[in-house]
């Protein structure tokens, strides 16, 4: 009984141990930015729907967009012209995403 003890608080003393070094990356990116660019469709389902966006800025760099957050309602506004609010974060290739706070679309 008393072994079952150790080994269940050893197993529980790495789940957070991993559970805090996979929030890092979360801390990492906490600086809100602004963006303004167009939305393109960069992936699509078996149905032809648009599941995944980027926006191309004013400059040509494409950021992705997460599917969590305001992002989801940029799925809709494809070849719209949107100034957005969020915060970036970078893979470990260099490429960008950014999670949507807010979004305005510009005419």
């Amino acid at each position: 009984m008393m072994l079952r003890k150790k080994t269940l608080l050893r197993v529980l003393c790495v789940f957070a141990i991993v559970t805090l070094l996979g929030a890092v990356p979360l801390f990492a990116a906490t600086e809100e930015i602004e963006i303004a660019g167009t939305v393109w469709a960069s992936d699509w389902d078996a149905n032809n729907n648009v599941i995944a966006v980027v926006i191309e800025t004013d400059e040509g760099e494409a950021i992705g967009v997460s599917s969590s957050g305001k992002g989801v309602e940029l799925l809709k506004l494809e070849e719209k012209k949107v100034m957005v609010t969020g915060s970036i974060a970078t893979d470990e290739d260099g490429n960008k995403t950014i999670t949507v706070t807010k979004y305005i679309i510009q005419e």
